[in-house]
């Protein structure tokens, strides 16, 4: 009996000295597996934190040029907008320095005053050789009194000619008396000059103090 309790009890003993065994290796096992795992995922970050760094910093190289160029291009493009705005503005203002109208004393006595300008002949559509023709049907008269008009801002409709004759030069000048219909008594002494190819150019004006043609 006594031996039978004694099988009995280095059985148990061996069981569950198996037993513990058993429960070590999982626990080994288990602790194996989860360092694995926790490797597994850092490597695998660093993996991707490789892949993300290697394509981002390819990206921003192939961006840098691009940006570079675009950037080249628009101050370019600024410089050649600034030089376009600078000549616009020259031209301005040559433009309006040309259209500046002065005013002067005469000695002839009545004159009130001689009105200049830089303006431009009112061209022509005459060819060949010019005449200085005082036919008040031909196309040389016609062009003489729009250069009256150009002067004075009267309307060849609205014009009083009082007289037209020759200037110093009788081959290219001209002199004309003109008053406007509204105003009678305001009358001006227009000096014109002939321009080959552009047609009349006015001179000088002078606003008189009476009219010596009426």
């Amino acid at each position: 009996m006594v031996e039978r309790q004694s099988k009995n009890k280095n059985r148990w003993v061996k069981q569950n000295n198996v037993e513990g065994s058993r429960v070590q290796t999982n626990t080994k096992r288990k602790k194996t597996n989860l360092v694995l795992n926790i490797l597994i995922i850092i490597v695998s970050l660093l993996i991707i934190g490789s892949v993300y760094f290697v394509i981002f910093a390819t990206e921003n190289k192939n961006d840098a040029p691009a940006t570079k160029t675009a950037s080249s291009v628009q101050k370019k493009e600024d410089a050649n907008l600034s030089n376009k705005d600078k000549k616009e503005q020259a031209k301005s203002e040559k433009d309006q320095s040309s259209e500046k109208e002065t005013t002067s004393k005469s000695d002839d006595p009545n004159v009130s005053k001689v009105i200049k300008k830089n303006w431009k002949p009112v061209g022509t559509s005459q060819s060949g050789e010019h005449i200085n023709s005082y036919d008040a049907t031909s196309m040389d008269w016609k062009e003489k009194i729009k250069a009256f008009s150009e002067a004075t801002d009267i309307a060849s409709d609205n014009m009083t000619l009082w007289f037209v004759g020759r200037g110093k030069d009788p081959a290219t000048e001209s002199i004309g008396t003109i008053s406007s219909k509204d105003e009678p008594d305001e009358t001006y002494r227009v000096y014109i000059k002939w321009k080959d190819g552009k047609g009349w150019e006015p001179k000088k004006v002078e606003k008189l103090k009476e009219n010596d043609k009426r």
